[in-house]
């Protein structure tokens, strides 16, 4: 398969995922991947390939699905705990790292050389920041300073982070080359040589978008690297694709821990901005509403279960959304943050086009709520919060995963 044909779009073909499959892949025999669908049913099967059109096929040979009508793939594959771990890190710009064993830059093109092979070739282009060391590193990771700016969005010049007397500075020019003694920099004007042992890492000028994911996977691997991936397919064993620039990666099915696909018939609600927003507290106010945190700023956690993407809330609060008649379902996971330790009293409620489609009273001491609701036709999704019998007082509603799905096409 050539590059460009791995970059498309996920193919979207009619595939029939229905209750009797989801029971008939329950009761073959061994099950040892777990497959999520859009709409959040799951199925329990092995992965022998992927075809060059994303037809994900099971062991048995007697069903299949598409790629893009899942959310992930859950692989029975631990990942390598942090004492394993390669000493450097390639960051890229769309998203992800690749742990490496050593790498090299001759001003043009890194070369990685990572658990899956040596001579990985990737464009400057394609890179956000490296990280040549963890020398420098605490318990609570990487350097508070390189970490702000390797998430910063606009930097006009890269910036080099030395280690000096166990302190890290900063400054500020041009990445020149990395050789295994000596780290190549401009900075005021002048050609420099850092010895590469005193180097932490290099975060690069960024000034353009972040590249477009949808269509691809997310690869969470064993060694802990993690990327965005246009998956070409897996046969014999092997995952094969292309990451950043057109680069091309081939990694042992069995490395993979975890396979989440960004499919182009589902967007997260947190992904788009509300066209409309009224927050209205009673008594207490724990902030504005927050995109995949809850309310007052942390993870989002109803009872035992954490999600990575949602909205969190405090009632009373009703965010609307245009969906343009473009969507066939919405689907959800609700209750009230784990934050709260057991308090919180509020309803739930889903409207589309100011029809009342689902309302719903949680409690602090409630078990998440998975919600699944036909919005076939609507431009308008409203999804509200209302105060619930103890006013409003550790009402941090959660709408975990809360997303709009495209039904499979017919």
């Amino acid at each position: 398969m050539t590059s460009s044909q791995a970059h498309s779009a996920l193919p979207g073909r009619c595939v029939a995922v229905a209750v009797a499959l989801v029971a008939a892949v329950a009761a073959a025999a061994p099950a040892n991947d777990r497959l999520v669908l859009l709409d959040g049913r799951t199925l329990q099967a092995t992965v022998v390939s992927i075809d060059t059109q994303g037809r994900v096929r099971m062991a048995d040979g007697s069903l299949a699905v598409d790629l893009e009508g899942l959310r992930r793939i859950e692989r029975p594959v631990q990942p390598k705990d942090d004492a394993g771990r390669a000493p450097c890190d390639v960051f890229l710009l769309a998203g992800g790292w690749l742990l490496a064993r050593d790498v090299a830059f001759d001003g043009e093109t890194f070369t990685v050389d990572w658990a899956y092979g040596t001579g990985l070739r990737v464009p400057l282009a394609a890179v956000s920041a490296v990280r040549l060391s963890r020398a420098a590193e605490d318990e609570a990771g990487e350097p508070a300073e390189f970490l702000a700016a390797r998430v910063a969005t606009d930097t006009r010049r890269d910036q080099l982070f030395a280690v000096v007397d166990g302190r890290i500075q900063v400054v500020h020019g041009a990445l020149q080359r990395i050789d295994p003694a000596e780290v190549g920099f401009i900075w005021d004007d002048a050609q420099r040589r850092v010895a590469r042992s005193k180097v932490y890492g290099v975060v690069l000028a960024r000034t353009a978008a972040t590249p477009d994911v949808g269509g691809r996977c997310l690869v969470r691997l064993q060694d802990g690297s993690s990327f965005w991936m246009a998956v070409a397919g897996m046969a014999d064993g092997r995952l094969t694709g292309t990451v950043a620039d057109g680069v091309e990666v081939a990694v042992p099915w069995d490395s993979v821990v975890s396979l989440e696909v960004r499919s182009p018939r589902m967007v997260f609600l947190s992904d788009l901005e509300p066209v409309e927003v009224r927050q209205q507290p009673l008594v207490t106010f724990a902030g504005r509403w927050q995109r995949d945190r809850n309310v007052v700023g942390g993870g989002l956690q109803v009872g035992d279960r954490a999600f990575g993407k949602g909205l969190g809330v405090h009632s009373r609060c009703r965010l609307t959304y245009d969906l343009g008649g473009r969507y066939d379902v919405f689907a959800a996971t609700i209750g009230v943050d784990a934050s709260t330790g057991g308090r919180g009293d509020c309803v739930f409620e889903v409207h589309a086009d100011g029809k009342e489609l689902f309302s719903k009273r949680m409690t602090g001491k409630d078990e998440p709520h998975d919600v699944r609701l036909p919005v076939k036709g609507a431009n308008r999704l409203t999804l509200a919060v209302e105060w619930g019998e103890d006013l409003d007082l550790a009402d941090r509603a959660d709408w975990c995963d809360a997303r709009v799905l495209k039904e499979e096409p017919k």
